[in-house]
């Protein structure tokens, strides 16, 4: 196997295991791993191996891993982590906010292990949350003018200011469950609770950097509430099965495609920040605890929600 994908397989094996003041002595454990890695002799390799197995599967070989290490694009790209995380803040009070909100509001929740990474995952992937452990692939951060071969609705969120939101984000995924029935407002409805509880852990945070859009495009969607939800209404969308309705209205784009002359107005996925408003809305007019949220039907959370935005 070509030992660049490595550090990627092992992110995807963790992926698929399993408001109240700041704490300020909240300890976050953070583990610069690719200082430890790309410094290693043999010798230090084989004590990382020991101390850090999760992150050595063994099936594949140590030479994979000195290969690795030696490799000149690894070792640009780990040189070029130290310049641009130089004095980043991973303990910072933003970030322990996070934890410190998830522990009064999400039941069982431990502040994971922060582990920074160099590794050749995707842009989706750019970080992985998996209980004990969150990785950040630290190349996948280095601002949006590193990544020119990238469309700029992708690069522009590849910047460390984002790492804290994508966090919460992650935090929050973990906490929503429930299965897909195909129609386009189960997966908003989705989304809707993720960006809900995200919303409550980086209480403070901008929406436009929450939805993952611009500030322009954030102005745009609430001045055009009521005809958003119109347009889906007219359409008879929410219950629809068209697979293509969830590549218009919920993948990463530029815009969303509602194949009007305002299209390019949209942010991209405004289907995620339209769940969120009936989930929100769901939240605000029903009694129930929010720890229930994550497994609640889809069809409940719409029929109970009362969401009609005014003209």
């Amino acid at each position: 196997m070509d030992y660049n994908k490595i550090f990627t397989v092992i992110l995807f094996v963790f992926f698929i295991i399993g408001c109240k003041d700041v704490n300020n002595d909240l300890d976050i454990d953070v583990v610069r791993f690719e200082k430890q890695f790309y410094n290693s002799d043999e010798k230090q390799l084989d004590n990382l191996i020991y101390k850090y197995p999760f992150l050595f599967p063994s099936q594949f070989p140590k030479s994979n891993w000195i290969n690795k290490i030696n490799d000149s694009v690894e070792i640009s790209l780990y040189n070029k982590s130290i310049i641009e995380f130089k004095d980043y803040d991973f303990s910072s009070l933003k970030l322990k906010s996070i934890f410190n909100n998830a522990k009064n509001i999400l039941e069982n929740f431990n502040s994971p292990k922060i582990f920074t990474l160099i590794t050749k995952s995707d842009f989706k992937d750019r970080m992985i949350y998996s209980g004990p452990y969150l990785f950040i692939s630290l190349n996948l951060y280095f601002g949006s003018n590193y990544y020119t071969d990238l469309p700029s609705y992708i690069s522009r969120r590849m910047d460390k200011s984002f790492i804290v939101n994508d966090i919460a984000f992650k935090i929050s995924e973990g906490y929503v469950s429930g299965e897909d029935d195909r129609t386009l407002i189960y997966k908003m409805i989705e989304y809707g609770k993720i960006l809900y509880l995200n919303k409550l852990l980086n209480i403070n945070e901008e929406d436009w950097v929450i939805f993952n859009t611009t500030l322009e495009k954030m102005k745009w969607t609430n001045e055009n509430e009521f005809e958003i939800w119109s347009f889906f209404v007219e359409n008879e969308y929410f219950f629809s099965t068209d697979i293509d309705l969830r590549s218009r209205f919920l993948s990463e784009s530029p815009y969303s495609k509602f194949n009007l002359d305002i299209d390019k107005q949209s942010p991209g996925a405004i289907g995620r920040w339209l769940g969120y408003k009936i989930v929100d809305s769901y939240m605000t007019n029903n009694n129930i605890n929010l720890n229930e949220l994550g497994g609640l039907d889809h069809y409940t959370i719409f029929k109970s929600s009362k969401y009609k935005p005014f003209k």
